[in-house]
């Protein structure tokens, strides 16, 4: 059993996916499937833990490759607000449910490269302007043809 501590989680033991090898600074472990491994926790996480702490939330933001500020923008809160839930034992309610919520949406799109997966989110955030027609008694939207 590897203690995977440079994921920055206290708790990541990896029964194999993992090997020694020698380096020139000295031993090392050489890790398979790194992203791999980093999108299973990551879902573990945000569909098992009951309430993520702070390493947890800058463990997903970082596997996001989202900065502070990115993340922050993402999840319509300040940046300092990032940096306080990341220090915390464990992330306040909102923040929690927030950053589940959003971390869920973008690991189903996963394997879209980051730049169309940080444009589907700015747009999913971007104002919208909705129309409605009334017709026959009865308010209907206005569907934009696509």
């Amino acid at each position: 059993m590897y203690h995977y501590r440079e994921c920055g989680l206290p708790n990541v033991y990896l029964a194999n996916g993992y090997r020694e090898i020698e380096t020139p600074h000295g031993r090392g472990v050489a890790i398979e499937d790194v992203h791999g491994l980093y999108k299973v926790i990551a879902k573990e996480l945000v569909n098992t833990k009951p309430v993520l702490s702070g390493p947890e939330v800058k463990f997903i933001r970082k596997f996001l490759a989202l900065t502070q500020a990115q993340f922050a923008h993402l999840l319509g809160v300040e940046a300092q607000s990032v940096r306080r839930w990341e220090k915390l034992p464990r992330a306040p309610r909102q923040a929690d449910r927030s950053v589940r919520l959003m971390a869920r949406d973008i690991l189903r799109d996963i394997d879209l490269p980051m730049e169309k997966l940080l444009e589907k989110l700015t747009k999913a955030h971007a104002p919208k302007r909705y129309q409605y027609r009334h017709r026959d008694s009865d308010w209907l939207p206005v569907r934009e043809a696509a």
